[in-house]
């Protein structure tokens, strides 16, 4: 019988494009995005075809109770069918384009009345026909990829909403917060002709808060659809994947939604793309993240980015047009990944700061919070500090240090956690105004009142102030004020500019990756003689440590390193890092 094509049910997979699929086993890919046009036209997917129910007494069939024929040959009767057709060997990921309109009926209109290529989240008849689709993807292939899912909600508050489908729903959202009693009216009018700001406009807080809870609304319809119809014509659970652009509010929230994210890189900056990277992972937990990074990268930055992905916990992919030598420096450090995850799979990040980054925060100020968030974790890196993301703080903060930046619109829970962590002794690292909001955007007091500028205290704890926008220096300047009390978890010294990323495996191995951004003119400058200290916490009773590198030839165990006690730490000198390395240090 031929061997079942099954999607991998691991955090991690490796996705090309369809214009990749003759080098993808060669090239280390675990999985294969096909338009569904191209899939509907393929043959099968490879299995065995379920019995169909016949009725007894058909022609052909026996009476029931009655014994069958004996076969001519008993011993050759079983396994003489052919067996399925095996028609690939790397599994397919079926991709639907579900935010496109299918006509005038589900095409949404921006503020100033001319229509937009976009189906609207709001529409009904868009709903039922992105569900169609959705359901058509999962008939084929061995998972879905839902394409267009934040493309309604990307265009903006202005861009888009202002269609027949969407004043309804404005209206009838608008009836559940004031009562059945208000009547049927234009509400989309009063923001058409009024000369007031965007957000000061009759029923602007009311749209807005519509806009997200909408989007998330018409994706999770499609996402359901295709499952269920995995389940009733398949009998089978396939996972559903979606892709957007770069990380939104609304992408976030619909992580807890889907089976893995396929997301794009702001830039070819490595810091700008830390935060989503980190976000995705953070958000999707033990399922796939995969970056899409930008077309014009070339090989040394596609080696750059899978060595930020790789130490990030996350997967990368490139454009289909990419060229040949982009392609193999990524086949090439996915090879070296199915060593190195051979044996130690990150599970748990160190880290020295918590970061909140919030998606209705981010929604409600437009995207400025997830800007400053993104200097922030920028910043923390560069100070050699270990970033984690955090997405509320219903379940406490457990970092020495928060870092509120750009939280203009924090959600109240989220407001009354950060004073209490505060006043219980905490320290929080604020940049710019950080201002409660309500369900509907309505601003509330300020969070710290009391603190006006620089480092102050609050009950037990304290809270260093910043402007928005401040400089790097005054941010690295807070940071030593405020992280005076411990030691970070990793410290490098040395003339090479890396990034460290700690994590703790299942096997209570402390895994360290190494990333090396200083890349010069196409080409990288190795980091050499960097020594790098451990904290205590972190490496445990560990005294030697197991180096993995692409370019040496360490072997399936890697290269023994010892570590030398320093204090309350250890300490070592880094072989050469090209461009990414591993330490494992056993605990």
């Amino acid at each position: 019988m031929a061997r079942e094509v099954t999607f991998p049910k691991t955090r991690h997979v490796a996705l090309s494009g369809l214009e990749q699929a003759g080098e993808a086993k060669a090239a280390g890919s675990e999985a294969i995005l096909v338009p569904i046009r191209v899939a509907t036209r393929a043959i099968p997917p490879a299995g065995v075809p379920l019995p169909q129910p016949v009725e007894p007494g058909a022609p052909g069939v026996p009476e029931e109770g009655a014994l069958p024929a004996a076969a001519p040959v008993p011993a050759l009767e079983a396994g003489t069918a052919p067996p399925a057709p095996q028609v690939r060997e790397v599994p397919w990921v079926v991709a639907a384009d579900i935010g496109a309109p299918s006509g005038e009926a589900d095409r949404c209109v921006a503020l100033d009345g001319t229509p937009v290529p976009v189906r609207c989240a709001c529409s009904l008849e868009g709903r039922d026909a992105a569900g169609a689709l959705a359901a058509r993807a999962a008939l084929s292939g061995e998972a879905v990829l839902l394409e267009g899912l934040d493309r309604w909600y990307r265009l903006g508050p202005e861009g888009a909403g202002y269609c027949r489908s969407c004043e309804l729903a404005l209206v009838e959202y608008l009836r559940e917060s004031f009562g059945d009693h208000l009547e049927p009216f234009d509400a989309l009018d009063a923001l058409r002709s009024s000369a007031l700001p965007q957000r000061e406009r009759p029923f602007a807080r009311q749209k807005e808060a519509l806009r997200l809870s909408e989007s998330v609304e018409a994706a999770k319809r499609a996402i359901l659809r295709a499952r269920d119809e995995a389940r009733r014509n398949r009998s089978v659970e396939m996972a559903v994947l979606g892709r957007v652009g770069t990380l939104t509010p609304l992408a976030l929230e619909l992580c807890r939604h889907l089976d893995g994210l396929v997301f794009e890189l702001p830039s070819l900056d490595p810091l700008e793309a830390l935060l989503p990277l980190l976000a995705a992972r953070a958000a999707l937990g033990l399922r796939p993240a995969v970056a899409i990074l930008p077309a014009p990268a070339t090989a040394a930055q596609v080696q750059l980015f899978a060595a930020l992905a790789s130490a990030c916990d996350t997967d990368l992919m490139i454009a289909d047009d990419a060229p040949e030598d982009a392609r193999a420096a990524l086949a090439k450090h996915r090879q070296f990944l199915a060593l190195a995850r051979e044996r130690y799979r990150p599970s748990a990040p160190l880290f020295d700061a918590e970061v909140l980054l919030s998606p209705r925060c981010d929604h409600w100020t437009t995207g400025a919070h997830q800007r400053a968030t993104s200097a922030a974790v920028a910043a923390l890196a560069r100070a050699q500090q270990q970033p984690a993301v955090r997405f509320d703080l219903a379940g406490g903060v457990h970092a020495r240090l928060l870092v509120l930046a750009g939280a203009a619109a924090l959600p109240a829970p989220d407001a009354a956690a950060a004073r209490r962590y505060v006043e219980g002794g905490g320290d929080v690292l604020m940049l710019g105004k950080c201002t409660s909001i309500d369900e509907e955007g309505r601003a509330g007091e300020p969070l710290f009142p009391e603190v006006k500028s620089g480092l102050d205290r609050v009950g037990e704890g304290r809270v260093f102030a910043l402007d928005d926008g401040a400089q790097e220096a005054a941010i690295a300047r807070a940071l030593r004020e405020l992280a005076g009390r411990g030691r970070a978890q990793v410290t490098l010294t040395g003339r090479g500019r890396l990034l460290a990323r700690a994590y703790l495996d299942p096997e209570r191995k402390l895994d360290v990756h190494f990333v090396n951004l200083e890349l010069q003119d196409g080409a990288f400058a190795p980091a050499q003689g960097v020594q790098v200290t451990i904290a205590g916490q972190a490496a445990g009773g560990g005294r030697a440590a197991y180096w993995f590198a692409p370019e040496r030839s360490g072997g399936k165990d890697g290269e023994r390193i010892p570590l030398n006690p320093s204090g309350f730490a250890v300490s070592t000198i880094l072989p050469s890092v090209e461009a990414y390395a591993l330490l494992a240090v056993p605990r």
